[in-house]
């Protein structure tokens, strides 16, 4: 039996997995490689594809309300995951923006490059919500 791919979950989680990828690539590379990084942006967004995969691949054996609350979930945990990229980059924003005097040139670089994922976050929930709001079938 073939499961019909739903795109909007599909362009969620490729948006979410990107927004991971940058933040960990911003994490352990670039000039934040020595600061603290918090596992909570990666626990939260393999939260969110897990749930995003089950409504994805077992979505029509399950009840409707099991797939709504799967959704919610899922975007609940997204959300969590951008607070929590966007509050770890306030410091970047802070210094390259708002006190824009002899700061390393990298810094400017892991922000911008921050700046990409919590877009690609920002994406994957605005789309879950789109998804939230669909005519279902």
């Amino acid at each position: 039996m073939k499961t019909k791919l739903n795109t909007k979950t599909i362009v969620a989680a490729v948006a979410s997995v990107i927004g991971l990828a940058v933040y960990g690539y911003t994490s352990m590379v670039v000039y934040l490689a020595a600061s603290a990084t918090s596992t909570l942006p990666v626990v939260l967004t393999v939260a969110a594809l897990v749930c995003l995969a089950l409504r994805q691949f077992a979505g029509s054996k399950l009840p409707a309300v099991v797939n709504d609350v799967l959704l919610v979930a899922a975007n609940i945990c997204l959300i969590g995951s951008f607070a929590v990229f966007v509050l770890a980059r306030v410091s970047l924003a802070a210094d390259v923006y708002f006190i824009p005097v002899n700061y390393p040139a990298s810094e400017a670089t892991a922000l911008h490059i921050s700046i990409v994922g919590a877009v690609c976050y920002l994406v994957g929930i605005v789309t879950l919500i789109v998804e939230g709001f669909s005519a279902k079938n």
